[in-house]
């Protein structure tokens, strides 16, 4: 056999081997985070967050967007 034939095999058994790893190690990844509940996703919530603002500046009480005003 050829130096360069004993190359291809084997860099083509390790791209198996890490293949099967990755897979392996991304499917117990996936499991994991399915079954964790970080309240992630859920309802949105419509609020705007709370900024420490500077005196005399305050939130609009309502503000429409362009899309919602062709509803």
């Amino acid at each position: 056999m050829s130096s360069t034939l004993i190359d291809l095999l084997l860099c083509g058994l390790a791209y198996v081997l890490i293949s099967y790893f990755l897979g392996v190690w991304t499917k117990s990844r996936r499991e994991s985070s399915c079954n964790s509940d970080d309240s992630e996703g859920g309802e949105f919530d419509h609020q705007p967050p709370v900024l420490d603002l500077p005196p005399g500046i305050s939130w609009p009480e309502e503000e429409l967007v362009d899309s919602e005003t062709y509803q």
